[in-house]
């Protein structure tokens, strides 16, 4: 009996950290579920809009910077952040394969992206820095197969 009483407790403080500490959760999150968070929520975003860069969740993933960056550069045919050109209806139903982060500094982080479809397959590299215990997209560059 005192056993449970004490499991009772235990499960009670957890929920209530979890509900009234959101950020605590946040910061527990890693490299590599950001990132794949990230990839889930812009490929529907991606076909949903026009301009992703006017998207009011955006800054919640990606540095200012860098944001302002892909404003003042304008538009392009390459979409930034799967670094692929006009044609992206292939994105749509792909698979999005997130590896294991690599970690260059403290607070920046080497997170590779393969978009995987029925008939082709892209990777990207997401470099993820993270500010004020929030991780944020810095830059995202191509990979090409060698």
């Amino acid at each position: 009996m005192r056993i449970c009483k004490i499991l009772i407790c235990v499960l009670t403080s957890m929920l209530c950290l979890g509900i009234f500490c959101p950020k605590a959760v946040e910061a527990a999150q890693t490299p590599q579920e950001f990132v794949k968070e990230f990839y889930e929520w812009y490929i529907i975003k991606h076909y949903e809009i026009d301009d992703i860069l006017e998207e009011k969740k955006l800054p919640e993933y990606v540095n200012e910077s860098l944001i302002a960056y892909l404003k003042r550069r304008g538009s392009s045919d390459l979409y930034y952040f799967i670094q692929f050109g006009s044609s992206t209806t292939v994105f749509k139903e792909c698979r999005i394969v997130v590896k294991d982060a690599l970690k260059m500094t403290d607070d920046v982080f080497v997170v590779p992206v393969t978009f995987k479809g029925e008939k082709f397959e892209s990777t990207v590299i997401a470099y993820v820095k993270k500010v004020d215990s929030v991780f944020k997209i810095a830059s995202v560059s191509d990979i090409y197969p060698y």
